[in-house]
């Protein structure tokens, strides 16, 4: 009896676990986008900012 009460308490510490994860996940999913999208917007700028250096550069060098 005591081997299927803790079969049956595991099951229920697995679920209450997964419940905690995925309430934790679904608070956490709008700062990680966010995130995401900072990331992103950061690497455009880097991109751009670097394409006009390149441009200048290639300006001065050709003039």
């Amino acid at each position: 009896m005591k081997y299927k009460d803790r079969i049956g308490e595991r099951g229920c510490q697995d679920r209450l676990e997964s419940l905690l994860k995925s309430a934790l996940y679904t608070k956490l999913q709008p700062l990680m986008s966010l995130e995401t999208a900072t990331k992103k917007r950061r690497a455009q700028k880097k991109k751009a900012s670097i394409g006009s250096g390149l441009a200048k550069s290639m300006k001065t060098t050709s003039g």
